[in-house]
């Protein structure tokens, strides 16, 4: 009995359906999303440094004879003194508010009294009122005796003032260094494609 083969068709590789080439972004849409990462870091660096130098630390200085400077700083700046003569000058005293958190709980602040207006000798609120009535007790004793000795106090709220301010900047520079990497990318990949004949206007 003889058996018969049948013949196959004979198979071609013709290569690969898809091209398996991974994609490759083109210079331009580096530098245009580097341009756009580059424009996100400045509000960044605006609010963060508006925020550092938020006037938190407030400085009164007395000299004998009664005249007294306010100054108002922040970690960047200072504004110029407040200066008061002792004619200006009327007492100090204790300025009471509520929690902004909801609690029923009475927060202070030492305030300095003048003829032209009243002045917070602290940029935060304090939750004991002892603490607001040193300050209150030092100036008012001042001002009985304005020849006694000249004395400066301050209340240096810029930690906790610029906290926000801090994380902004922090933020800004991370944006930032992401951008520059962009940029760079960005360079080596237009020379690439000069070198390839393949950038644009090549």
């Amino acid at each position: 009995m003889r058996l018969r083969v049948l013949r196959t068709r004979e198979r071609v590789y013709d290569g690969a359906v898809s091209d398996s080439t991974p994609s490759v972004t083109p210079s331009r849409s580096l530098f245009i999303g580097a341009i756009g990462v580059l424009a996100l870091s400045v509000p960044f660096f605006i609010f963060g440094l508006s925020f550092l130098n938020t006037k938190a630390r407030i400085e009164l200085q007395c000299q004998r004879g009664g005249a007294c400077a306010l100054i108002r700083s922040g970690w960047l700046t200072k504004e110029p003194p407040i200066i008061f003569s002792p004619k200006e000058l009327q007492s100090a005293r204790i300025e009471r508010g509520r929690s902004p958190r909801g609690e029923q709980q009475n927060i202070y602040r030492p305030v300095l009294v003048t003829t032209r207006g009243e002045f917070p000798l602290s940029h935060q609120w304090m939750e004991e009122e002892r603490e607001a009535n040193r300050t209150v007790v030092s100036v008012n004793r001042f001002l009985k005796n304005p020849e006694s000795p000249g004395f400066t106090l301050w209340h240096d709220n810029r930690p906790r003032a610029s906290r926000m301010g801090a994380m902004f900047t922090v933020a800004a520079v991370l944006v930032l260094l992401f951008g520059l990497w962009l940029t760079w990318r960005a360079m080596r990949r237009r020379r690439e494609e000069r070198a390839q004949g393949t950038a644009p206007g090549v």
